[in-house]
């Protein structure tokens, strides 16, 4: 604790206007505080239907009996949010919003052809793209991504994609032109599935009826369980897309059937889902709810049972990869996150699974584009760490603290949310994850009661997150 506290209790007993400001604010900072803390904990309480493995025991000997998995190279990109450039990118209009991003989205486009063209260039035989497509989810500019992936299918690289939750049914698929803000046609599931029907859908050996979710074999011996997690039924009149994810009963039942068919098969088994299906930080369930899963713990360990060993995961844009182990079935699982192609660092992934059942993971950087050949790291950067303190300084502003340490608050949010994007973050040695020394007595209550997300971007999850061998058979890394 700091030697602000024994200020800050004599202060708060000192019946003044200044101090009973302080008094209210506090109050309304505590309950506010309370309530974010609390409402997760109850709605994590849901009833969850009974799962198969864990009623019938005549599934315990075949699960008992992991398939290997066959040697095999791949990639993976996700988020790309792509934006058409032919929806405008001049005027007041796009400006306003694009200084209200952290993503590259003028450069989206041109990101994403340096990225295929990179992966053109890398030994693998399919690449992997866990949802969010688009930026805008308009139809002009899925059908551009296609026109994308096409150049990867051309030199035999298969693809294959599935929603996130900006692609399908969004409200915001619109144009700009100056001042103006038109809405453009955006897309549905139908239209998504016919838009991206080479890429994955026609070639599936199973289909989910109750979602885009799939299962395809692009290796022999290998399946991929391509789940799609979106939000998008029900939302007639919604302005604004459904940020978290979940499955339905009907695709849950699916998806341990489709894993049963693949462990009778004796196919192993890669996931790929937009949602994380575990924590990547301490207290993100409970902070950042509708970035992990609905019943995120239920479903990494249905995955897991079934000896899922690697979940390929996007949507909170950051490089990390988690392991969750569950010591009472013997079982484990990786969370491999993939940062987003327009956000810093603007990764995707090479693995490289042998016949040791030896995952290497290979994470490379877009490290330069058309427009920016030589500083577009440093570019990139700058607009993730911009971004998030713009918008950490305005929500600890309206708090009632001031303008220059809320600034300076910000700034120290935006060090940790950059350095857990980047992946295999450190905090430097002797630095504190965020200065309590000198705050004001509103500031310092607001510090303690989030201090705790701050520290926990700043530590890492085992194992590393960008280059690392994962030993699939036991669970351990070098």
């Amino acid at each position: 604790m700091t030697s602000n506290l024994p200020q800050y209790n004599i202060q708060i007993f000192t019946f003044s206007a200044k101090n009973t400001y302080y008094l209210r604010e506090m109050t309304r900072i505590i309950y506010l505080a309370l309530c974010v803390l609390l409402i997760p904990a109850v709605t994590a309480c849901s009833a969850q239907q009974p799962l198969k493995y864990e009623t019938d025991p005549a599934l315990h000997a075949l699960l008992d009996k992991p398939a290997a998995y066959p040697e095999v190279n791949f990639a993976v990109m996700t988020d790309l949010h792509t934006y058409d450039p032919g929806l405008g990118t001049e005027g007041k209009a796009f400006e306003n919003y694009v200084a209200g991003d952290y993503k590259l989205t003028k450069e989206s486009a041109e990101i994403l052809q340096t990225a295929i063209g990179q992966i053109n260039s890398e030994n693998v035989s399919f690449v992997l793209v866990p949802g969010d497509l688009t930026d805008h989810g308009d139809r002009a500019t899925h059908e551009l991504v296609a026109q994308y992936l096409n150049q990867l299918q051309a030199t035999g690289k298969k693809v294959y994609v599935i929603p996130g939750n900006h692609d399908i049914d969004n409200p915001n698929a619109v144009s700009y032109a100056g001042n103006v803000i038109s809405r453009v046609p955006d897309v549905t599931a139908n239209e998504f599935e016919q838009i991206y029907a080479d890429f994955g859908y026609k070639d599936a050996l199973y289909r989910d009826p109750a979602s885009l979710s799939y299962v395809a074999e692009p290796q022999e011996g290998l399946w991929l369980l391509a789940l799609d997690s979106a939000r998008y039924k029900g939302k007639v009149g919604e302005t604004e897309t459904v940020t978290g994810g979940r499955f339905s009963p009907q695709t849950l039942e699916w998806i341990e059937i489709m894993l049963i068919k693949a462990a009778q098969a004796g196919k192993a088994v890669i996931a790929m889902e937009h949602h994380p299906v575990t924590e990547h930080f301490d207290g993100m369930a409970r902070y950042f709810p509708e970035y992990v899963i609905e019943n995120y713990q239920a479903v990494s360990r249905l995955l897991a049972a079934y000896n899922v060993r690697l979940v390929f995961t996007g949507h909170f844009h950051s490089q990390d990869i988690t392991e969750r182990t569950w010591p009472d079935i013997n079982k484990f699982l990786f969370d491999v996150e993939t940062g987003s192609l327009v956000t810093y660092p603007c990764p995707y992934r090479v693995i490289n699974i042998d016949g040791s059942q030896k995952a290497a993971i290979r994470s490379v950087r877009i490290q330069s584009i058309a427009s920016h050949p030589q500083d577009f790291q440093g570019y990139a950067e700058a607009q993730l760490k911009n971004g998030v303190t713009a918008t950490a300084a305005s929500m600890i502003a309206s708090y009632g603290v001031s303008g220059p340490e809320a600034q300076k608050l910000a700034e120290q949010v935006a060090q940790a949310v950059v350095a857990h994007m980047a992946g295999d973050e450190k905090l430097p040695a002797g630095q504190p994850a965020i200065q309590e020394n000198g705050l004001s007595p509103l500031a310092w209550i607001g510090v303690e009661l989030r201090k705790d997300l701050v520290e926990s971007l700043w530590k890492d999850l085992p194992p590393p997150d960008n280059n690392v061998t994962l030993d699939l058979n036991t669970g351990g890394w070098q």
